[in-house]
C-alpha cells in the first residue's frame, strides 16, 4: 500500500518528467529550424563561365600545346563521339576531329596526348601508315570499337598492330565477363551467373546478367596486358592453359614506348566509356591527375508523398493507408539503411501523385517530415515530374499554391523531372516563381546523356547514375566506370512504385531488402568520397564544369595548378610510388596506388617515393 506522501511524490515526478519531455520537444522545435534549408549555397561559379573546348576541325594544323589534346578519327554523329566529347569536357582536353586518316599531317612540335579511332566509321586498314607513324612518336592509340573479325583477320599488319595473335572464331557465346583490378577503381568484378542464379534469370522479368555475351574471339599476342575477356569455362573444359584463350575484351598491346587499347564490343557507345577511358590514360603513363566532384547522393524520388492516393490497395496490403505506411514503415527503414553508410539523402517531395482526383494533399506531415530531414541530415526537394500524364503546368499551379500556402520558410534548391517535364521547364520557370530558386535538377535520363551538366547557366542537371533497388551486371560496370572517372553516384530510389505497386516485386518488403542489400555492398566500396545531398553536390559539380588545370613531372616531383579555385578534388594514381609530401593540399588514400586529391590553393607540388618495382615501359610525360 502506497502512503499519501510517496503517491504524492510519485504524482511530482511524473509532472516534472512530463514537463521536462514536452519542454524539451518545444525546445527542439523552436530552435531547430527545420524549416530553413541548411544546404543553400549560392556557389561560386554559373554556366557563363564553364571550361568549353576550342574544337579544330577545318584546319590540316594543329597549333594547341604539346600533350593538351585529344586527336578523335570518326563520325561526329555517333554514340562513340557523344562519349569522347563528354570526356574531353570533363578531363579539359581539346578534342581535334578527323573524320578519316587522309592527309593529316603530324606536326612534331604539337603531338597529342592520344589518338582515339572509331573503327566502325573510320578504315583503319587504310590508316596503318599514319598510325604506325604515331607510334613512332609515343603517341598512346586507342581503337574505341573494332572493324569485322573478317577485316581483321584479312590484314596481318593490322594484327600486328593490334597487339591480336590469332582469330580463334568470328563469334563466340561466353557465360560471364572478368574484368580485372587496376584499370578502373573497385578492383576486379566477376559478372557471372550462378547456376541458382541462371535458374532464376529465367524467370524474373529484370535480368542482372544484360551484358553482351557475344563477340569474336581473339587471341592475344605477346607484349599485351589484357584488362578484361570473356568466360568460357565450358567450351576450354579441360585445357590447362585455357587462361590464355579466354575472349579478350579489352586489352593493350606495347609497341615500344607506345601504347595501343584496343575495346572488342561497343563499350565506348554510352558514358560507360568514360571510366574505361580514364583508366586507359592511367595506364599509358607514370600517373594520371584529373578532376573530380567527390559526391555521393542517394536521392528519394516522390518520397514522401502527402495526398492519401491509392488507399484502397494500400490498405489490403499493409492494413493501414498510404500515408501511414510511407511515415512509420517505410521512412524508418530509409533512415536506417543511409545511417548505416552515412548518407545524406535527398527527398524529392511528391505534394500528389494524381492530379485527376480530388484527393488534395494535406499539410499537416509537412512539418513532420522536414524535422525529420534536419534530425537527419536530409535535404527536402520537389519532385516535378507528371506521373499520371497530368498537364505540368497544371501540376505546377497547384504545388506552387500548397507550397506557399504552408507558410514555411524553406527554399527549394533542387528538383526530380522526367524529360517531358524538362524540355519545359525553361518557359515555366518564367510562370511559376517558386521554380526560380531552383539550382540543380535531377532525373533519370540516361547512359548516353552526361552524367553532370548545366541545364543553363543558372541550373545544373545530374543524371541519375544507378536504382538502388536493382543492380544488374551492366548498371555495376557503368557505376565503376563512373566512379573512376568523376567519383561520383546519383543513386536513385522512386518511391511511386511503392504508392501504386504493379506487382510483387514492387512492394516495400522487396523493394526495402533490394535496396538494402545494394547500398551495403555496392556501393560501400567507394565510402571514401564524400557523402552529400543535391544541393551540396551542385555546388561541387559547377566547380568540377567550370575550373582548368595543368599538371606536370619532373623527377619524383608533380605539380598542379588549378586556375578556378582551391576547392577542387582530383585523382591521383601512381604505378607503385607513394605520396611522400604534398604541399597546397591534403589527401586520403582511396585504394592501393590511388588518392582523393583535396586541393588548398591554386599551386599544388606532390613528392613521390617508390615502394615497390615500377614497369620500365611507364614513362612520365609533361600534360
Amino acid at each position: 500500500m502506497v502512503s499519501r506522501r510517496n503517491f504524492f511524490s510519485i504524482i511530482l515526478m511524473m509532472a516534472v518528467i512530463l514537463f521536462m519531455c514536452q519542454f524539451s520537444q518545444v525546445i527542439k522545435e523552436s530552435g531547430s529550424n527545420y524549416d530553413v534549408n541548411p544546404y543553400i549555397n549560392a556557389g561560386k561559379f554559373d554556366g557563363e563561365d564553364r571550361w568549353e573546348p576550342k574544337k579544330q576541325t577545318a584546319s590540316r594544323y594543329v597549333n594547341y600545346a604539346p600533350g593538351t589534346f585529344m586527336v578523335y578519327f570518326g563520325d561526329e554523329e555517333t554514340d562513340v563521339y557523344n562519349t569522347v566529347s563528354q570526356w574531353c569536357d570533363y578531363t579539359k582536353y581539346e578534342l581535334v576531329v578527323r573524320d578519316d586518316t587522309e592527309g593529316y599531317i603530324i606536326n612534331e612540335q604539337h603531338l597529342p596526348r592520344a589518338v582515339l579511332v572509331d573503327s566502325t566509321t573510320v578504315d583503319i586498314v587504310e590508316g596503318l601508315w599514319l598510325f604506325k607513324k604515331l607510334a613512332e612518336y609515343d603517341i598512346t592509340i586507342i581503337f574505341l570499337n573494332l572493324p569485322e573479325p573478317s577485316v581483321i583477320s584479312g590484314s596481318e599488319e593490322l594484327m600486328e598492330l593490334l597487339g591480336i595473335r590469332e582469330v580463334w572464331q568470328e563469334e563466340v557465346e561466353t557465360e560471364g565477363i572478368y574484368l580485372f583490378s587496376g584499370l578502373m577503381l573497385g578492383g576486379d568484378s566477376f559478372y557471372k551467373l550462378s547456376p541458382d542464379e541462371l535458374e532464376r534469370e529465367q524467370t524474373s522479368e529484370r535480368k542482372k546478367q544484360d551484358l553482351k555475351l557475344n563477340m569474336p574471339w581473339y587471341l592475344t599476342a605477346g607484349g599485351t596486358k589484357t584488362y578484361m575477356v570473356g568466360i568460357t569455362d565450358e567450351i576450354l573444359k579441360g585445357r590447362e592453359d585455357k587462361n590464355e584463350y579466354f575472349p579478350a575484351v579489352i586489352w593493350r598491346r606495347d609497341a615500344g614506348e607506345c601504347e595501343i587499347f584496343s575495346v572488342n564490343g561497343d563499350y565506348m557507345n554510352d558514358m560507360t566509356g568514360l571510366g574505361i577511358l580514364s583508366g586507359m590514360m592511367y595506364e599509358s603513363d607514370s600517373y594520371a591527375l584529373y578532376p573530380v566532384i567527390n559526391a555521393q547522393n542517394v536521392s528519394f524520388v516522390n518520397f514522401p508523398g502527402f495526398a492519401g492516393e491509392n488507399d484502397a490497395k494500400i490498405e489490403e496490403l499493409y492494413s493501414r493507408d498510404t500515408k501511414s505506411v510511407l511515415r512509420d514503415i517505410c521512412w524508418p527503414a530509409l533512415v536506417a539503411v543511409s545511417n548505416s553508410n552515412e548518407y545524406r539523402p535527398t527527398c524529392l517531395m511528391a505534394a500528389q501523385y494524381d492530379y485527376s482526383d480530388d484527393i488534395g494533399p494535406s499539410s499537416d506531415e509537412v512539418k513532420f517530415y522536414l524535422q525529420q530531414f534536419k534530425e537527419f541530415n536530409a535535404e527536402a526537394g520537389l519532385s516535378l515530374k507528371c506521373l499520371k500524364g497530368d498537364d505540368f503546368d497544371k501540376k505546377l499551379g497547384a504545388d506552387e499554391e500548397f507550397y506557399e500556402n504552408l507558410g514555411l520558410r524553406y527554399v527549394y534548391t533542387s528538383a526530380y523531372m522526367g524529360e517531358d517535364e524538362l524540355a519545359k521547364l525553361a518557359f515555366e520557370t518564367k510562370k511559376h516563381k517558386f521554380l526560380g530558386t531552383l539550382r540543380t535538377v535531377t532525373g533519370n535520363y540516361g547512359r548516353k546523356e552526361p552524367v553532370v551538366s548545366y541545364y543553363n547557366d543558372d541550373v545544373t542537371l545530374q543524371n541519375c547514375v544507378i536504382e538502388s533497388d536493382f543492380h544488374s551486371y551492366s548498371d555495376n560496370m557503368y557505376l565503376k566506370s563512373i566512379e573512376t572517372a568523376l567519383g561520383y553516384a546519383n543513386v536513385f530510389l522512386d518511391m511511386y512504385k511503392v504508392v501504386w505497386p504493379e506487382s510483387a516485386e514492387d512492394q516495400w518488403e522487396n523493394v526495402s531488402d533490394e535496396v538494402t542489400s545494394n547500398l551495403n555492398t555496392y556501393l560501400r566500396t567507394y565510402n571514401k568520397f564524400d557523402k552529400t545531398t543535391l544541393t551540396e553536390s551542385d555546388t561541387r559539380v559547377r566547380n568540377f564544369l567550370n575550373l582548368d588545370y595543368n599538371t606536370w613531372r619532373s623527377d619524383e616531383v608533380i605539380r598542379l595548378d588549378v586556375k578556378n579555385g582551391t576547392d577542387s578534388c582530383f585523382i591521383f594514381r601512381t604505378h607503385g610510388e607513394k605520396i611522400s609530401q604534398i604541399d597546397g593540399a591534403r589527401y586520403t588514400e582511396l585504394e592501393e596506388d590511388s588518392y582523393l586529391i583535396y586541393t588548398e590553393s591554386r599551386h599544388v607540388k606532390i613528392t613521390l617515393e617508390r615502394y615497390r618495382g615500377i614497369p620500365e615501359y611507364y614513362v612520365g610525360n609533361e600534360d
